[in-house]
């Protein structure tokens, strides 16, 4: 499954995905969830990736604490509060697997139960019962288990939404998705 959706990733037209990439932006900017957050936890996209960077770019501009992941050894990952001072592109490095990452001076951060954190998380594709393919290393599924009061979305276009995905015991189940519709929240 894992290999049809990264085909189905690179055979989506330009001019698709940029369309998408704005309706999504738009409708997850527009959502109550990200409206009530003070924290952003966002994964900074890959190109075939839903792009994640207006969001972030928004995020700082609205104030919100905007971190992104860094991954460690042994597949653990934290995230790093952005500066609104800098540019986004100031901020990043290429990292593990190639995924651009926050620099290490950057002061690390965890999800506040009063901030209403958010979470969106990347994956190959979801389910509405709030399954997950991601990646296989699962970095996002530690991450999630050490915090089950964050919000977690899953940020996908809707071709990428199946009846069910695969689910191991480890793998944390996600309270909504988010793609060119409303978001939707299911639990949280």
């Amino acid at each position: 499954m894992r290999q049809k959706m990264r085909w189905m990733r690179s055979a989506m037209p330009p001019k698709s995905k940029q369309w998408l990439d704005r309706v999504m932006t738009a409708f997850f900017l527009d959502s109550v969830p990200y409206q009530r957050c003070t924290q952003l936890f966002c994964f900074v996209s890959l190109p075939q990736e839903s792009d994640t960077r207006r969001i972030l770019q928004h995020a700082l501009a609205d104030g919100k604490c905007t971190a992104v992941p860094r991954c460690l050894p042994e597949h653990q990952m934290q995230f790093h509060c952005l500066s609104p001072e800098l540019p986004l592109e100031e901020q990043l490095i290429a990292g593990t697997h190639g995924v651009l990452e926050p620099l290490e001076l950057l002061p690390v951060v965890t999800p506040d139960p009063c901030a209403r954190a958010l979470c969106l998380v990347p994956g190959l594709a979801f389910d509405r019962k709030g399954g997950r393919l991601g990646y296989g290393a699962g970095y996002y599924d530690r991450f999630l288990a050490a915090y089950p009061r964050l919000l977690k979305i899953g940020y996908a276009a809707s071709c990428y939404i199946l009846d069910a995905v695969p689910m191991d015991v480890t793998d944390q189940k996600l309270d909504g998705i988010a793609a060119e519709f409303p978001l939707e929240v299911w639990n949280g």
